[in-house]
């Protein structure tokens, strides 16, 4: 049973051990200043010296519990708790260490005071059991003042060592410190949905051909919240994934039902699927109590555990602050007419392209020259919602402004942008006859409206 895996880890573990501290950069403790080449070898005392193929479990008791780590055929796994995955090299380092203890500091021989050092009452009890089932069990007492170790003694011993504050502080952490934390991992350079709950629901995926004209530079689609589909903003698309990133890892393992952790109905949730169909779905419920983290539960993961606070921030970003914000963004190579009408006045201008390059252009049926025609297309384009309608609308009448756009015979069709005054501030916008949804400064067609009368004079 005694495993080429478990001594290709324990052979792992010795060389991340070095002079004894084979937990330190991963369970803490404060670096210890490396002894000079010069000194004198110290002398030692062995607490335990067991062989891989020699012992059948090993359990630690601390103030965080109790524990029994157990190998098997496919690694180490705890005693009850199978189905909780370990670290495997970590695990496999404690157990190494356990079993091949030294001290380096004799305290006191036949000692009759046990209560001076701790050990009356343990801050750690750490059982090795051989394979012929009897014990050796070490017992961990207080910290020695100096902070350099633990009192430590042997059972059935009164003999007091200093155990190392690495060694023996690797042995007082709750076993969480065991767990694996890998957690699902998907492309995020490759996503082919993602579905955001927090206030809404956003639904964003690639882009793809809905409707006659391409109108987007954009390679994403937010299919929700909005009844029309929008294309998204991939600034703030990466930013907001960027910042999930960066914070997803594990903090801690929460055990349940010991604080309230709100997963009964998560008020957010992610979910994302990559190209190659590997999925992660994310629900968050409340934050700690010190704010910084908060109670989650991932697929795959068994349990709840803690998320980094900004983890979570991504379910908090708004709908239109994903959007790119054109009310229309027709490429100008795929129109054969724009018009413009406010009120009784309209404007048409014409597009006939010979050649890729080459392309003639009439403003109100007259000839123009390309470049101002151009900059007058522009500024149509540059027309940008400003923020969500709050509350369904309705639009009565004629709409007040209109653009379409009528294309070529490469793209045959029309699109058109209707404006409905909301208020004395706002126009409400219905695109194609979709409700509208938005809202644009009625500021920005006045300017327009006179940019285009100037270049009409």
């Amino acid at each position: 049973m005694k495993k080429k895996k478990q001594l290709i880890i324990a052979l792992a573990a010795l060389i991340l051990l070095g002079a004894g501290y084979f937990l330190m950069p991963l369970l803490g403790g404060d670096k210890e200043e490396p002894q000079s080449s010069n000194t004198a070898a110290r002398e030692s005392y062995v607490l335990t010296d067991v062989a891989e193929d020699n012992f059948n479990s090993l359990t630690i008791e601390n103030r965080f519990g109790k524990y029994t780590m157990i190998p098997t055929e496919n690694g180490i796994t705890l005693k009850d708790s199978e189905s909780m995955v370990l670290n495997q090299q970590t695990a496999g380092a404690l157990s190494y260490g356990l079993r091949n203890l030294t001290s380096f500091e004799k305290i006191e021989e036949n000692s009759s005071s046990l209560e001076g050092y701790g050990l009356n009452s343990p801050s750690g009890i750490l059982t090795v059991t051989l394979s012929d089932d009897s014990t050796l069990q070490i017992i961990l007492g207080k910290a020695a003042p100096s902070g350099s170790g633990y009192y430590t003694m042997k059972e059935g011993e009164n003999t007091v060592y200093l155990l190392s504050s690495y060694m023996a502080g690797s042995f007082l952490n709750s076993v969480d410190l065991l767990r694996d934390r890998t957690l699902p991992q998907v492309n995020f350079q490759n996503l082919k949905r993602l579905t955001i709950k927090g206030e809404r629901i956003i639904d964003i995926v690639p882009y793809f051909p809905y409707e006659v004209f391409s109108s987007s530079l954009s390679p994403l689609l937010m299919v929700k919240p909005y009844k029309r589909p929008t294309a998204v903003n991939t600034q703030t698309y990466s930013e907001n994934l960027e910042a999930f990133v960066k914070n997803y890892h594990i903090i801690d393992f929460i055990e349940e039902g010991t604080v309230e952790t709100g997963l009964k109905n998560p008020a957010a949730a992610l979910y994302m699927k990559d190209g190659e169909g590997a999925e992660l779905s994310i629900e968050f419920g409340n934050r700690t109590e010190d704010g910084s983290a908060v109670y989650s539960r991932i697929s795959g993961i068994g349990g709840v555990i803690t998320l980094p606070v900004e983890a979570a921030k991504i379910t908090e970003v708004k709908a239109i602050e994903m959007t790119d914000r054109f009310v229309r963004l027709i490429s100008i190579d795929h129109i054969s007419e724009v018009r413009v009408e406010y009120g009784d006045e309209l404007w048409v201008g014409g597009i006939r392209w010979i050649d890729e390059d080459t392309g003639e252009f009439t403003f109100q049926g007259e000839s123009v020259e390309e470049d101002p025609f151009k900059k007058m297309y522009q500024e149509i384009l540059y027309l940008l919602f400003e923020g969500e309608i709050p509350e369904p609308f309705s639009p009565r009448g004629k709409a007040e402004f209109m653009v379409s756009y009528i294309g070529d015979d490469k793209s045959p069709g029309k699109t058109t942008a209707e404006f409905y005054s909301y208020n004395q501030d706002y126009y409400a916008v219905s695109i194609d006859g979709y409700a509208p949804e938005f809202l644009i400064g009625k500021y920005q067609v006045e300017s327009l409206v006179q940019f285009i009368r100037n270049y009409a004079g």
